[in-house]
Parts: structure tokens; sequence; C-alpha cells
């Protein structure tokens, strides 16, 4: 097996190269956009290998992590890696679900401390296997998230300070199981599943059972990140206030998140103002939104590969397995696949037209077409705060790749390419599908 040393050595020794690599690089026009403002980045990673044991194929850290002062993008620059995040804890819930802790088809208010029924099927249990498939019926509602000071129920029980109407489920006339709707919330409710199996934290089960053991030193709202590695972190960015705008490719980039990374050990935390003064651990379980497993994971290109890895490797990395391969095979398998004919789920916008446990699998059919080739490619996608991201691998023979990219300089819907992806990872992932 492959070492974490030598994937590192193999990086430094790929990025050094000869003064004319600049010109020859395939991804040296990703900064500027191609002359495109609106396609320009402040920074990007991207790694690329052949198979789970072998070194990396390709690897670019390029541009900057932080803007002002200037600091340079690394391979090891943490960063909010948005969405996914939820392919991480995915893992994370498996290994519990493999043990035996938990059947994928059980009620889940059996373990939580409330009901969780969609209003309008209240006969109709909500299951961790709906969960990870975004098919529960459950939707991010206007007050999204719920913080610390306040329980999840608050949200999803028709009694909570933030039922909004019940506006947390669907419309859908299907019951819970058929209906796809990408929503944050269903992570928030596993986070929860794993804290009341194990009667552990979330960040601190994530640490203990799924990065430690893969010598990982990333973590959840920074939890367990080290303070060297902090001062390596990426900023996020827009070229705009907000995701609302306004815009303005050709202004300063803005912060959207983490200009100012906590030190070590402080992590942040998503609180209700009932939770201003209230710690990591006085909520005992009761609110999975906490420690943001839906997006809220610091990671680097290097850690990202090293899950691609795992993936790749059947659940087995560097002699280390979290995973049977019929675990990993279980959460690759579609769930749930877009019916044009007959509407059965919300395909975001046409950007995931089929999805498993924790993990899309691309089809090439349109929106979802990544790159020429993409069909059956698994993995998850992100964007969030300026960030988008992705980490693919074909199950097949072994391939994969990561990347991510710390900015966009227009709002989303201006930057689609042949898909409904942006045009930057579009060019990135043509190149990294094929090194």
């Amino acid at each position: 097996m492959i070492s974490r040393r030598t994937l590192l050595a193999s990086a430094t020794a790929t990025l050094a190269a000869s003064p004319g690599h600049a010109q020859a690089d395939p991804l040296g026009a990703i900064l500027t956009g191609g002359g495109d403002p609106r396609r320009a980045v402040p920074g990007f990673c991207a790694i690329a290998f052949r198979n789970a044991d072998q070194t990396a194929s390709l690897v670019r850290a390029a541009g900057l992590a932080v803007t002002q002062p200037g600091r340079a993008m690394r391979l090891e620059s943490p960063m909010r890696i948005a969405s996914i995040s939820k392919l991480a804890a995915t893992i994370g819930f498996m290994m519990l679900v493999q043990a035996g802790r938990m059947g994928l088809d059980e009620d889940v208010s059996d373990l939580l401390r409330f009901r969780l029924r969609h209003p309008l099927f209240p006969d109709v249990a909500i299951t961790p296997w709906m969960l990870l498939s975004h098919t529960s019926g459950l939707r991010n509602g206007p007050s999204f998230p719920v913080g610390l000071g306040r329980p999840l129920g608050a949200a999803v029980t028709p009694d909570g300070a933030q039922w909004d109407g019940g506006a947390w489920f669907g419309p859908a006339t299907e019951p819970p199981g058929s209906w796809f709707a990408y929503a944050d919330v269903n992570f928030a409710v596993i986070a929860e599943l794993i804290e009341r199996m194990t009667g552990e934290r979330f960040d601190l089960y994530m640490t203990r059972r799924v990065f430690a053991p893969l010598g990982l030193d990333c973590g959840y709202n920074w939890s367990g990140v080290p303070q060297r590695l902090r001062a390596q972190a990426a900023a996020l960015y827009r070229k705009a206030p907000s995701d609302e705008g306004p815009w303005d490719p050709a202004g300063p980039w803005q912060v959207q998140v983490d200009g100012q990374v906590p030190t070590y050990p402080q992590i942040t935390l998503t609180r209700a103002p009932e939770g201003q003064d209230l710690g990591p651990d006085d909520y005992a379980g009761a609110n999975g939104f906490v420690f943001s497993p839906q997006g809220g994971l610091r990671a680097s290109a290097r850690d990202l590969e090293v899950l691609a890895r795992l993936i790749a490797g059947k659940g087995q990395v560097d002699g280390v397995r979290l995973l049977k391969p019929e675990t990993l095979a279980l959460m690759a398998t579609p769930v749930w696949r877009f019916d044009a004919a007959r509407p059965n789920g919300d395909a975001y916008g046409g950007a995931i037209l089929a999805y498993g446990l924790g993990m899309q699998i691309l089809t090439d059919a349109g929106g979802d077409s990544l790159f020429e080739g993409s069909a059956g490619w698994i993995g998850h996608p992100g964007d969030a705060y300026g960030l988008v991201s992705g980490l693919w691998v074909h199950p097949e023979s072994g391939r994969g790749f990561v990347y991510l990219v710390n900015g966009t300089a227009a709002p989303l819907d201006q930057l689609h390419g042949r898909s409904r992806f942006t045009v930057m990872e579009e060019q990135i992932a043509a190149v990294l599908a094929q090194a």
C-alpha cells in the first residue's frame, strides 16, 4: 500500500516541475478565467490518481488561499468544503450500520428524542435510507438552520419554536421514500442519530472513527484541525457581499467564510439566540446541526484525495479498512433516478439525476455531464459561499480526482457550461479525468 508520505513526496515533485511547466499546464488559464473576469477564481487545488494505490498522476495548487494579505494556496490548505461533508458523514454513519448498530429501514423516531413524521403522511416511518438518499420529504425550512440552544425537534415537530408552519417538509403528493429533494436537514438528522447511537459528539466521533485512522487532520467546524494547518487555511470568496449580490466581476474579492480562523482548539458553532453562552458539550446530542454535518467540514485537497482513494479502494486505503466492499457498493447504487416522463423529484436544476446513499452517481445525460464520459462516476459535489468542489471516483477502473475552488466572481447560474456545473469545474474535471 502507498503511504501518505509517499503521496506527499510525489505531489511536491510534481509541483516543482521545470520552468516551462506553467506554459504547458492545461489548468493554467483557470485563475484568469481565460480572459473572462466572470470565470476568474482566487485559487484552486486539484489532484488526480489512476488507482487507489498509485501516486497521484496530477497535482496542482495555484492562486491564493487568502487575498489580503496575499498567501498562496497549498494542497494542505483546509477550507469549508460544502456538501462533500455529507459524503464524509455518510462514511461515518455506514460504519455503524455495517456494525449492526442500526438498520437502514428502521424508524429513526425510535432513536431520536422526538417523533419524526411528514405531516401529510403521519403513518409513514422516516428511515436512514430515506435521509441518506434525500427522499425523506424533509426540506430546509425558512428559519434554517437550528442553532445550539434549541433541539432539532424545534424545526420538525408541530409544537417546535422553528416549525415554520410545516415548511420543513415538502408538499409532495407522494409519501417519503419516493420523491427526491436535496435538503441539508437530512444530514442534521443523520448526525443526531450518530450521537444517539454512540453517546459521542458528532465531530469527535468522526475524528476518532474516520479521520484519525486515515491520518487526516480535518474536522467539522474546525474541530480537531491543528494550528499549523489553520495557519494555512483558505478563505472563501465572492465578488459580491453575499450570494444575493450585487456582483462586480471587475471588483475585489470579498470574504464570505473563514476570513478569520479561530485559534486552536476553538471551534465555530451554529447558535440560536438561546445558545450564545453555551459550549459544544452543552447540547447533549439534541441538535445535529451544531457541527454543520451538511457542509461544515474543513478539509484540504490532500484530505479529500485520501477519502477518494478510500472509495476507489472499495472501503480501504493505505491498509486501513473502514467500509466493507458491499457497504460501499450499496452507497453507490442509485436509490433514485430522475424520470422526466413522470417527474419524481427536484433534480437540483438538472445537476443531480441519480443519487445513492450520501453519494451522487453521474449519468452524463445533460445537467450532470461534468465531463465527457462521466457516466457511472460516483462521489459528491459542493457549492457554498463562493466555493465549488468535487470528489469523483470511477469505481470500475479505480481512477479518481478531487478539486477545490475557493471563490466565484459571478452567480453560479451565469457560470454554467455544457452542464449545470460551472465552466471552471468542467475545465478542471476534463483534465483530471484523463490525467
